[in-house]
């Protein structure tokens, strides 16, 4: 009698459809969040959405792993075998991607090759033909993670990139002033006094608030400008232009070093440079200062985007001192690096040292660069800057940053009175705060559904007290500044033109696309240069959305604000500096 043994059959693994789950799974993640932060949904989180984004594929692949490690086909020691050679496969590819790419490949790209790879696999239908075609599928999809490299993102976050063996355009930009860094004044600039009514001597103007004065648009008659000047070798930045008289200042990177260059504005000749050793980048931004310099009284005050502060003779770039907020504050430099420019307030220059091992601010001699003064307690990283303000008959300096609104005494450095929003880092503050007549303060968040809010400021007795008027979740600015005309507030929220109310927060309407782009105020118009470099003049009405004219002014990512100054318009970003004309009407002349 024959004996047969029988074995039980394998059970089915169903790996096809842990596949297919998985990546569902991580892609709708990752599609959920990106959805939700451009339709600024209210109900998620802004950190979730970004956690969302950033982690959803991998996430998907987590989830498979998990399958694969105890459902999956084979025996455990086989599966978990798998699992660590596949995980040495996935850090070789991260190894191998460019050093800015690294972390993008590993949240992005290894989950995202494996679901291709998976999901390839699965459609064919011979066992024996799934190992060739998975791993030319794997490597079909691994290769565009390989062979890029990042250049940065836009407004929105999306990625910018270009091929590893390529220089970026931000790179070869700043090579090609390498030898520049420093360029002694052949035609020094005329010695200048102070400021006049038709200057910018500094970030967002004398104020602070991206108000063209009459004086300085020269009487403009809201027509489209006319180039007078194309300058298309200069140092990546994101720093403004400040101008005075004749001349313009702004900062570059040339080689290893910052420098602070000025320009006739005239004509868009150099006059001189002068450059410190320092160099930022960063995977978001990439190269270059951020600051904007400060002119004052025949001086230009700068801070460097890696923490140097310098005083410069205006003329012809000479310094007159420099310190270092790093070895004389403890500053340790930001993510996106140091970015707020400095207020001169009388003989002072007030500085935002932008960490949280550092003073809040801090205020040195503007002659000598000796410490006057340095507030406690210990301030937080942000990106704003000093914002100069009246409040109550009281001149105050106030700062906004990861731990709110503050206001400071600029005799002495003490602080009046703070408004407590705390952020996280994935938050950054960066808009200047808007400083109303009548005491109100509003701010706004760095990220999507984080909103903005009005905080009114009043004296109490020997003291202060600042307390919420309102607060929206549908206008939240990010890093795009805003501008005040009569009782409305005009910017720009996830690219879309916003007018908003200032007495209740509301939002009267949101109308056209300009990215991440800046905007000034200029009489009853608005001048807006896109994030692609387009310029716009928009009608500040809250009766509506009026685009009056669209030109072209540069090409290229547009952070950097734009500058009016005796009837000219100056527009730079990394690459390019354009000077134009305003036409003016015959009585303006």
């Amino acid at each position: 009698m024959t004996t047969t043994t029988s074995f039980p059959e394998p059970r089915p693994s169903h790996w096809r459809t842990a596949v297919l789950v998985s990546a569902l799974l991580g892609g709708g993640i990752w599609v959920g969040m990106r959805w939700a932060s451009r339709s600024e949904a209210e109900t998620i989180p802004a950190s979730l959405m970004v956690m969302g984004t950033m982690f959803g594929p991998l996430i998907g692949l987590g989830v498979f792993a998990l399958w694969w490690a105890v459902l999956g086909p084979g025996r455990w020691w086989k599966r978990l075998a798998g699992l660590a050679g596949a995980t040495l496969v996935a850090a070789g590819v991260v190894a191998a991607s460019h050093p800015s790419f690294r972390f993008l490949v590993a949240m992005w790209g290894v989950p995202l090759s494996v679901a291709v790879t998976g999901l390839v696999a699965a459609m064919v239908p011979v066992a024996r033909w799934r190992p060739v075609v998975g791993v030319v599928a794997a490597a079909a999809a691994v290769a565009p993670w390989v062979a890029l490299q990042m250049d940065g993102v836009n407004g929105r976050f999306d990625l910018e990139t270009s091929y590893r063996w390529t220089t970026s355009v931000a790179d070869q930009a700043a090579n090609q002033l390498a030898d520049r860094a420093t360029v002694v004044a052949a035609d020094p600039a005329a010695d200048l006094g102070p400021a006049t009514e038709a200057d910018w001597p500094g970030f967002r103007g004398a104020h602070r608030d991206g108000e063209v004065p009459p004086a300085a648009a020269g009487g403009w008659d809201g027509s489209a400008p006319r180039e007078k000047w194309r300058n298309t070798t200069v140092g990546p930045a994101w720093s403004s232009f400040c101008a005075a008289g004749d001349f313009v200042y702004t900062q570059e990177q040339r080689g290893e070093s910052e420098s602070v260059v000025c320009y006739r504005a005239d004509t868009g000749k150099e006059v001189w440079a002068r450059g410190d050793p320092g160099k930022h980048t960063d995977f978001a931004s990439g190269i270059g200062p951020r600051a904007t310099p400060t002119y004052a009284n025949g001086r230009v005050y700068t801070v460097g985007a890696t923490g140097t502060v310098s005083c410069l003779k205006a003329a012809t770039g000479e310094p007159v001192w420099t310190i270092s907020l790093g070895e004389r504050f403890e500053a340790t430099k930001p993510v996106f690096g140091l970015s707020s420019s400095p207020l001169v307030v009388g003989d002072l220059v007030i500085v935002s040292p932008s960490s949280p091992a550092a003073p809040r601010l801090v205020a040195v001699a503007a002659a000598t660069g000796e410490t006057k003064w340095a507030a406690e307690p210990k301030g937080t990283d942000g990106y704003s800057s000093p914002q100069p303000a009246t409040i109550g008959g009281t001149a105050q300096v106030l700062l906004f940053n990861e731990a709110g609104l503050f206001g400071h005494d600029p005799a002495t450095g003490k602080e009046l009175w703070h408004y407590d929003w705390k952020v996280a880092g994935n938050e950054p503050t960066a808009v200047q705060p808007l400083v109303l007549a009548d005491g109100r303060v509003v701010i706004g968040g760095g990220n999507i559904g984080m909103g903005a809010r009005c905080v009114a400021v009043r004296k109490e007795g020997d003291g202060w007290a600042a307390e919420e008027v309102w607060k929206t979740t549908r206008f939240t600015p990010k890093f795009n500044d805003v501008v005040r005309a009569g009782n409305h507030l005009y910017g720009l929220d996830n690219g879309g033109m916003v007018c908003l109310d200032l007495v209740n927060g509301k939002v009267v309407w949101k109308e056209g696309q300009y990215g991440s782009g800046q905007l000034l105020l200029v009489g009853n118009k608005l001048l807006v240069v896109s994030e692609k470099g387009h310029l716009a003049c928009v009608r500040a009405s809250p009766e509506g959305y009026d685009e009056l004219w669209k030109v072209d002014a540069v090409e290229g990512k547009t952070w950097n604000h734009p500058v009016i100054a005796r009837g000219r318009l100056f527009v730079r970003n990394a690459t390019v500096a354009v000077g134009f004309d305003l036409p003016a009407t015959r009585a303006g002349k």
